[in-house]
């Protein structure tokens, strides 16, 4: 046997033996798991350690021979060339439908191995069940890279090149992209699987809804910042200028994004009001199936799309997987319904809590809107009849709801638990409620016209003023009790609840993204022209002046790029060099690839394509775009992240016990003093979060002695 083939066996051995791992540990933790036993804990542990070290190593070797370039592996020669950066080899681990499957496996499998070892003491009981879920998952996924798609299979001649990678995808964003999305895919399951684990275990409390919330917006986080990530490479590779076009997969990755972030508020009404238990099984469920659902798409080729690899034969192992997973889902379900019956009735729709569920009627009603409009093409197919669902029908069903979004999202923060007065409605309306009539005045006396635009900025600024009313309620209650200055108040205000805090900034965030979608789409200006040295075009409140085209080369790549001085007025802001670029193998096959040149600012970005040049380069054909405020868009997600990451930012563990009860004790002090929360229920609440308190007090101490226990007795063995 030659050293390939050597390596091919091996990697085959490695993911057979990943698939016995997985499957033999999903067995075992299945025996049993009614009663809490220590060796299951260190099974669950050393089993998905040996699982993930396994993969690992399958990955290593995938990505060595990538590196290397060992070109008579298959999937080394379809994804991967010669002439290829290192970065690029690097991501083509995960460019291909084998890689790919084998990094969502690696992933799935590390995420299983910190579970079993991270689970807090109060969900011990769900750790095991939970680390189960996972490993039937990873069994899917083994069996697939295993059996079906294999990544290790040898070619014979080994060519001396490979076809190398897509030029479409050698772009940095694109880099980052799916390995984000996947990490938010994967890491959505695990909260899945707590909540599989309260179904089978009958733990349906709080104890899973407390666990998962960390990782529920971990996951969210990854795949908020992939899906942003996305929508930058569309907007710098694609060259039409946009970001977002309701391609099947970009709403793949939407579709969960929706459900996950219902599911977030949602579990906080179980968390803090015993409210929504069984709609949070049913959200979480649904939006694993949409991970799943959305990996399905892209890997079958079931539906057209941009981005979708070729047609393979894992479709119908996911079809199987799906619905075999959604049966048993059903089945627990119906099998606990009674258990997850509400701790209480919701009082008045003049609520808090009634804003948390109009704010998950309408996200859910979104993604069924999309979701509906992503499939339709393939059920309409069924009857012989060929449909395509496109951008208008997105929008126009879309972007109502996501109006009524907003408007509950400045609703939400600021409204009364239990039941609004009108006292309270009053003070904590005011201040928004003038800042929207003036923000709509202003527009409307500035010439705005477009009722959307209107609609959405004047919302945007409710928001803000909500958020900002909250945050002053707080550090006034906090000022008038510890006596401390507005400038003191505020960081420590902001710091004993950071998860309340950071998700007003994630409000924030939003709003400046809603704004650069607004005005991007309403008001874009397109313009064509073909221009001659010297020649000028005006495009939005710019100027260009073309100088001519020059070749160029970027490695290996040879281009051609035009040279255009961008003006405004009297002054010259700077130069921008649309190009095409001529990629070795793949020019000859699909043409030259656009590179465009976006000139950015806050106010709004220039956007450049060189679209060709007549045969003796005399006139030269430009695509112009100018997109208002879309850079806000961007500048949103960096927000978004930063909010998301401060609301997850660790504690020490001496004072994770306070973050997660005794900030909420504060946070009830705050409301009642505050008057959103009427007296008979902050004491009602109140000696609920003690209670709380001290059961995981006790808990934390068993803990303690359970583990000195054995330590002692694996020192005495």
């Amino acid at each position: 046997m030659t050293t390939i083939q050597v390596l091919s066996a091996g990697g085959g051995l490695l993911l057979d033996l990943g698939l016995v791992l997985a499957g033999g540990l999903s067995v075992a933790l299945a025996v049993g798991w009614r009663r809490e036993r220590a060796w299951q804990h260190r099974l669950a542990r050393q089993g998905t350690g040996a699982l993930w070290a396994v993969v690992s190593l399958a990955v290593g070797l995938l990505l060595w021979a990538l590196l290397t370039g060992q070109f008579a592996f298959r999937y080394v020669a379809g994804h991967s060339s010669l002439e290829l950066p290192p970065f690029y080899r690097v991501t083509a681990l995960w460019s291909g439908q084998e890689g790919s499957l084998l990094f969502w496996l690696w992933i799935l499998t590390g995420y299983a191995a910190l579970v079993a070892r991270r689970t807090a003491w109060e969900a011990r009981r769900l750790a095991v069940p939970a680390v189960f879920t996972l490993t039937v998952v990873a069994t899917f996924f083994a069996l697939l890279v295993s059996r079906v798609v294999h990544p290790f299979t040898v070619v014979s001649p080994a060519p001396a090149n490979g076809l190398g990678l897509n030029p479409l995808l050698q772009n940095y964003w694109m880099g980052l992209h799916p390995v984000f999305l996947y990490l938010g895919y994967v890491g959505l399951s695990v909260p899945f699987a707590f909540g599989i684990a309260a179904l089978l275990t009958g733990e349906t409390g709080e104890a899973w809804v407390r666990v998962t919330r960390r990782w529920s917006l971990m996951g969210w986080l990854f795949l908020s910042a992939g899906i942003l990530f996305g929508a930058r490479w569309a907007y710098e590779e694609l060259g039409w200028g946009g970001y977002w076009g309701w391609d099947p997969v970009e709403n793949a990755s939407f579709l969960p994004w929706l459900t996950a972030t219902a599911f977030i508020h949602s579990i906080m009404m179980q968390e803090k009001r015993g409210l929504l238990k069984r709609w949070n099984q049913v959200l979480i469920q649904v939006t694993f199936g949409l991970t799943l659902f959305g990996t399905f798409i892209t890997r079958s080729g079931i539906l057209t799309s941009v981005h979708a690899f070729v047609e393979s034969d894992v479709g119908p192992f996911f079809t199987g997987f799906l619905a075999l997973a959604a049966a048993s889902c059903l089945y627990l379900l119906l099998l606990r319904w009674g258990e997850l019956k509400d701790e209480r009735a919701m009082v008045s729709y003049a609520s808090r809590e009634a804003s948390f569920l109009f704010n998950n009627l309408v996200m859910t009603a979104a993604a069924f809107a999309i979701f509906w409009g992503t499939v339709f093409p393939l059920v309409s197919s069924l009857f012989g009849v060929q449909v395509t669902v496109g951008p208008p029908y997105f929008n126009r069903v879309t972007g109502p709801l996501f109006v009524a979004l907003l408007l509950l999202m400045g609703i939400g923060p600021v409204i009364a638990w239990k039941r609004a007065t009108p006292t309270n409605l009053r003070r904590s309306f005011t201040l928004p409620g003038v800042v929207l009539a003036g923000t709509g005045a202003v527009l409307v006396a500035a010439g705005v016209r477009e009722l959307g635009v209107v609609l959405a900025w004047s919302l945007a600024a409710f928001v803000v003023a909500a958020a900002a009313v909250e945050v002053a309620k707080g550090v006034h209650v906090r000022m008038a009790r510890r006596r401390e200055p507005a400038l003191l108040a505020l960081p420590r205000v902001l710091n004993a609840n950071a998860h309340r805090y950071g998700g007003y900034l994630v409000h924030v965030a939003v709003v400046l993204i809603a704004i650069g979608i607004v005005a991007s789409q309403t008001y874009q200006v397109r313009r064509t022209a073909a221009l001659e040295v010297g020649q000028e075009v005006a495009v939005g409140p710019y100027r260009l002046l073309f100088q001519g085209l020059d070749e160029e080369r970027e490695g290996a790549v040879p281009g051609v790029a035009a040279s255009l001085v961008v003006r405004q007025g009297d002054r010259t802001l700077g130069l921008v060099r649309p190009e095409k670029r001529f990629f070795p193998g793949f020019a000859e096959r699909e043409g030259p690839t656009s590179e465009t040149a976006i000139y950015s600012r806050p106010g709004g970005d220039l956007y450049v394509v060189l679209s060709g040049w007549d045969p003796f380069g005399a006139t030269v054909g430009f695509v112009f775009y100018y997109n208002p405020f879309v850079s806000w868009i961007w500048a949103g997600g960096a927000l978004l992240v930063a909010g998301t990451l401060f609301a997850l930012w660790p504690r020490r563990r001496e004072a994770a016990l306070e973050g997660r009860i005794f900030s909420e004790l504060a946070e009830l002090e705050a409301d009642r003093l505050a008057g959103d929360l009427p007296e008979a229920e902050y004491l009602a609440l109140r000696a609920r979060l003690v209670g709380r308190a001290g059961a995981l007090l006790d808990e934390e101490a068993h803990a303690r002695a359970r583990a000195e226990a054995e330590l002692r007795a694996l020192a005495s063995g």
